[in-house]
C-alpha cells in the first residue's frame, strides 16, 4: 500500500483508471496479507484491516460517481423540471435512499445540480 493517506479527497481527485490500478494492487496485498496471516507470519495483522478499508473505500466512491451518472442523466434529460429525491430515486430505480440524499448533496456542492424550494432540485443551467 502506499505510503500516502488514502482519504477519500485523495481517491476523488484521482481518475477512474488510476482508482481501478490502485484497487487491483491493494487486492493483491490483502491476499498476501491473508495467506501470511494463515502461516502466522504476519508481520503488522492491523494492516489487514487498513487494506480491507481502503478498498471499501474506493468502491464506495465508485458506486457514488456510477450513481451522480444516473443522477445527472435522469436530470438532464428531464430539464425544467424539478424533482424530490424519492421521485429521482424511484426514477433511476435506486433502493438506497440515504446514499442518494448523499449523492445530491455532492452534486449540490459541486455545483452541477441546483436546490429549487424546500425539497426538490433540478439540474444546473
Amino acid at each position: 500500500m502506499r505510503k500516502q493517506k488514502l482519504n477519500a479527497n485523495a481517491l476523488r481527485s484521482m481518475s477512474r483508471e488510476d482508482r481501478q490500478r490502485l484497487l487491483e494492487q491493494l487486492r493483491t496485498e490483502l491476499l498476501k496479507l491473508i495467506s501470511q496471516k494463515e502461516r502466522g507470519v504476519v508481520d503488522n495483522p492491523g494492516k489487514i484491516r487498513a487494506v480491507r478499508r481502503a478498498i471499501a473505500r474506493i468502491l464506495t466512491i465508485e458506486n457514488e460517481e456510477a450513481l451522480k451518472e444516473k443522477v445527472l442523466t435522469f436530470l438532464s434529460n428531464n430539464k425544467g423540471r424539478a424533482f424530490t429525491i424519492e421521485e429521482i430515486a424511484e426514477k433511476i430505480n435506486e433502493p438506497r435512499i440515504s446514499f442518494l440524499r448523499h449523492v445530491i448533496w455532492r452534486l449540490i456542492l459541486e455545483k452541477k445540480i441546483v436546490k429549487v424550494g424546500v425539497r426538490k432540485v433540478a439540474i444546473a443551467q
